[in-house]
C-alpha cells in the first residue's frame, strides 16, 4: 500500500515497488511520473482508458515533455484504439504535436498481451497485469531494470507495429 503522498515519491530514486490500489492512485502516479519525466515516455496499453490518460494534469505534463527539448521522445503503442479514436485531450494533443508524440498499433502477433505500462525515463515504471485490473497496480519510481527490460521489449514490439489510420487528424 501507498503509505506517503505521491509528491514525497522522486523519479530515479529508488524506494521500493508501490502497490497501488484503485483508479484514484493509478491516477495520482500517472500524472506524477508524467511530470517528473525529462527525456523519454512510453505508454503501452491495450487500450489509453481516458479516466487515465485524458486527465489534465496527464495530458498537461505530456505537452511540456513533448515541446521541452526535440530530442524528447514520447511513444504509445495499443492494441485497439477505439476509445482513443473517439476524440479527447489526449488524441488532440498527440495530432498537434505529431513531430514530437508517436502512436502505433500494435502488431496482431502481440494481440493477447494482457499487461499495460507506462515508463518514464530510465526508472519510473507503472504496471498494470491484466491492464484493465486497477487493484493490482505496481508503481516503482526506482526501478531501473525492470525499466530497462520492458523498454527494450517496448522497441522491439515498436518496430513490429504500424500506424492506425484511425487516429489520423481529417482535414476538410
Amino acid at each position: 500500500m501507498v503509505t506517503k503522498g505521491v509528491e514525497n515519491h522522486q523519479l530515479g530514486e529508488p524506494d521500493g515497488v508501490l502497490l497501488l490500489r484503485g483508479l484514484e492512485a493509478l491516477q495520482r502516479h500517472s500524472c506524477a511520473m508524467a511530470a517528473q519525466c525529462r527525456r523519454r515516455l512510453l505508454l503501452y496499453s491495450r487500450r489509453l482508458d481516458p479516466r487515465i490518460y485524458d486527465q489534465p494534469c496527464f495530458v498537461e505534463a505530456v505537452k511540456r515533455l513533448a515541446i521541452r527539448h526535440p530530442r524528447t521522445r514520447i511513444r504509445i503503442l495499443v492494441a485497439d484504439s477505439s476509445l482513443l479514436a473517439r476524440g479527447g485531450r489526449l488524441l488532440q494533443l498527440i495530432q498537434d504535436l505529431p513531430s514530437h508524440i508517436a502512436i502505433r498499433r500494435r502488431h496482431e502477433e502481440y494481440e493477447e498481451d494482457a499487461r499495460s505500462f507506462l515508463l518514464a525515463d530510465e526508472a519510473g515504471v507503472l504496471l498494470r497485469n491484466p491492464w484493465h485490473d486497477f487493484d493490482a497496480v505496481r508503481a516503482d519510481y526506482g526501478g531501473r531494470s525492470q525499466a530497462r527490460r520492458l523498454a527494450e521489449e517496448f522497441e522491439r514490439i515498436w518496430e513490429r507495429s504500424h500506424l492506425d489510420p484511425a487516429l489520423r487528424r481529417l482535414h476538410l
